[in-house]
């Protein structure tokens, strides 16, 4: 009875902490949608707003970061067990890369806001941004309900995102060459189009963690 309850205990532990994980990453993909709707249409109170709640969401890093060591010392578990406990130190770590990112764009947003208008550039940006923001939904969704299968399909998503990243990156320097005096605003969504490549990649990540979860299979090596 004594060890069902320890069990028990567990997993409740472990559930607080898959929550505040969820709640990080909704956290998040609000900062990416932001951030992304400051590239649209700029306003400097909102990108304040955004680039200080980013300690919110180091603050929850940290947080999720003691309380799986935490459960893992008190709890000592094994196999599936301690992946579980261990997980959402890497995931935590994954939404945190992500938030800076987003960050990282508000802060792009404000050079940008007297910039000229590049339609075809910019809109690879955007296409970016969502791409990637479905894919954390769906990776966050995975997680929640180990869907292997899910975590699999955002792993193939990943491979648009560098496609567009490579165009863009095309796209620029050909527009940098017939536009120099342009060069500042091109070099930025260029820069952009990389941070939002980036964020695919720790997407990416998550999903291999979720696969891992589940089947005890490392993808580190062989994606």
């Amino acid at each position: 009875m004594e060890n069902a309850h320890i069990v028990s205990r567990f997993d409740k532990d472990l559930d607080r902490i898959k929550n505040r994980i969820l709640e990080m990453g909704d956290l998040v993909l609000t900062q990416i949608a932001q951030a992304t709707d400051l590239l649209q249409d700029f306003d400097a109170p909102t990108a304040d707003q955004l680039i200080a709640r980013d300690r919110k969401v180091n603050g929850m890093n940290k947080t999720i970061h003691s309380r799986a060591e935490r459960l893992i010392a008190l709890r000592q578990p094994v196999a599936l067990d301690l992946r579980a406990a261990l997980s959402p130190i890497n995931i935590a770590f994954e939404l945190e890369r992500i938030g800076d990112h987003a960050k990282s764009c508000a802060k792009s947003a404000r050079k940008l806001a007297n910039a000229p208008a590049d339609t075809a550039a910019m809109q690879i940006v955007l296409d970016m941004s969502a791409l990637v923001q479905a894919m954390l939904a769906d990776v966050l969704r995975a997680y929640n309900d180990s869907d292997i299968a899910l975590a699999a399909d955002v792993r193939a998503r990943d491979i648009e995102v560098d496609r567009q990243n490579k165009a863009l990156f095309e796209i620029g320097l050909t527009s940098i060459a017939s536009s120099p005096e342009n060069a500042e605003a091109l070099v930025l969504k260029i820069l952009l189009a990389r941070n939002f490549e980036r964020v695919g990649d720790h997407i990416v990540n998550i999903a291999r963690h979720v696969h891992q979860i589940v089947t005890g299979e490392d993808l580190k090596a062989s994606d």
